[in-house]
């Protein structure tokens, strides 16, 4: 059992052979299946005898996969809808020349060097990019619906950037023999946007273990979070104090803390939220002022509070114990008794709040505690009540807490209020 332990996220044991490998394995999967569409409709539309030499998918940089390019491209900037992510189809320069050579009847490859493409290539150039959309859009219509539009074409590979080159990107290159030439297709896509049709695959064919949503299971779940409530409670004071403090402790006392900068909504042991404190209709209240908060920024009092004992820096060193001769008198351990560090918080309140809107709590949001204003603050020492309180003013813009009254002997441990 984990006590005391913050920020845990679960851990997928499988994420190492399954997470870098899944989009991309996916992606050649149906990369196969459009190059062959696009060898068909390049067959069909400019009469080419056209085969694929070669089919691969990497995943790699946007920089690394513009660096392999050659210098004569056409590409397009092409906008994927859902998902609004962008992706970018490139055609080698010679592989549009030998297309166009060979509906011109030439029956060899043309052996110069080309510099930049003519208008006619730029127009069949074109016509490729769209023939090479239409494919991937009907291989991809089996997962889920996907419109590609052009919204730029480019010759120049300084103008295709999509994305920051450090984002991963999956890069599919098929390499196609004509009989005037031979080229390569290339495609170019965040690795991110394969989310959408990673889950599709997964759903619809149980891909790597991977199952469909669980209707039922989803809306017992929904129901448990409504259900289940957790006792949040709202500290404005937060030290670490020896036992003694506690021992000595009498009304009209100001405890060795200030008051934290924010106020922190705790759950069990689990700092969940900084938040602004005030009241609304008589009640004390809070509003939280981020989603998470720094636990090294507010999870402890001003360093500068009085006699805030800090174990770190002011260790409890043992006395070295000697053997005790047969018959002597048992030597009083209280004084070391009374150094041991324990935990004082001081709790403007506290409320029942359901899971489900728990998760839902956003920041500005307004959270009703169960204490009515004026009431004593609760003082607990490792959880348990053993005093109430007051706010004062202990120094200049600094304020305190001030004992009021002691815990009832009868009174419930743990309860939050008087």
């Amino acid at each position: 059992m984990l006590d005391h332990v913050q920020g845990i996220s679960l851990a997928d044991l499988f994420a190492a052979s399954r997470t870098p490998q899944l989009r991309s394995v996916l992606m050649e999967g149906l990369s196969d299946r459009w190059m062959r569409q696009v060898r068909l409709s390049l067959f069909e539309r400019m009469r080419n005898p056209v085969q694929i030499q070669a089919s691969t998918n990497v995943v790699d940089s946007l920089d690394n996969a513009l660096a392999e390019l050659p210098h004569v491209i056409l590409a397009a900037i092409v906008k994927m809808t859902p998902g609004d992510a962008r992706m970018l189809v490139i055609i080698d320069g010679d592989l549009i020349g030998a297309v166009v050579d060979g509906m011109c009847g030439a029956t060899s490859a043309d052996p110069f060097m080309r510099d930049e493409l003519s208008a006619m290539e730029l127009r069949i150039g074109k016509q490729m990019i769209e023939l090479t959309l239409g494919a991937m859009t009907e291989v991809w219509s089996v997962l889920t619906p996907l419109t590609l539009t052009p919204v730029q074409y480019e010759t120049s590979i300084g103008m295709l950037a999509i994305a920051d080159g450090k984002d991963w990107m999956i890069v599919t290159k098929g390499v196609i023999e004509t009989g005037t030439g031979t080229g390569a297709i290339t495609v170019v896509c965040p690795y991110a946007a394969f989310g959408m049709l990673e889950a599709k695959m997964a759903q619809q064919s149980g891909l790597f273990g991977q199952r469909a949503v669980d209707a039922h299971w989803e809306n017992a779940l929904a129901d448990l979070s409504d259900d289940v409530t957790v006792e949040m409670r709202l500290e404005i004071a937060r030290a670490q104090v020896a036992i003694g403090v506690f021992e000595a402790m009498q009304p009209g006392q100001i405890l060795p803390c200030l008051l934290l900068p924010d106020a922190i909504g705790v759950v069990g042991d689990v700092d969940l939220f900084n938040a602004d404190y005030g009241q609304s209709d008589g009640y004390a209240c809070c509003r939280p002022k981020v989603a998470g908060h720094d636990e090294g920024e507010s999870a402890m009092a001003n360093e500068n509070a009085p006699n805030i004992h800090d174990p770190e820096n002011n260790r409890v060193e043992l006395e070295k114990l000697h053997p005790l001769l047969q018959a002597a008198p048992a030597v009083s351990s209280k004084g070391v008794i009374e150094r041991v560090p324990v935990t004082l918080t001081v709790e403007l309140g506290r409320t029942n709040i359901s899971v489900k809107d728990l998760r839902l709590l956003r920041q500005g949001q307004i959270v009703v505690l169960d204490q009515m204003v004026g009431e004593p603050l609760g003082i607990f020492a490792n959880g348990h009540r053993v005093a109430s309180g007051e706010v004062v003013s202990v120094d200049k813009d600094q304020y305190g807490i001030r004992v009021t009254a002691l815990a009832d002997a009868n009174e419930p441990a743990g309860d939050a209020t008087s």
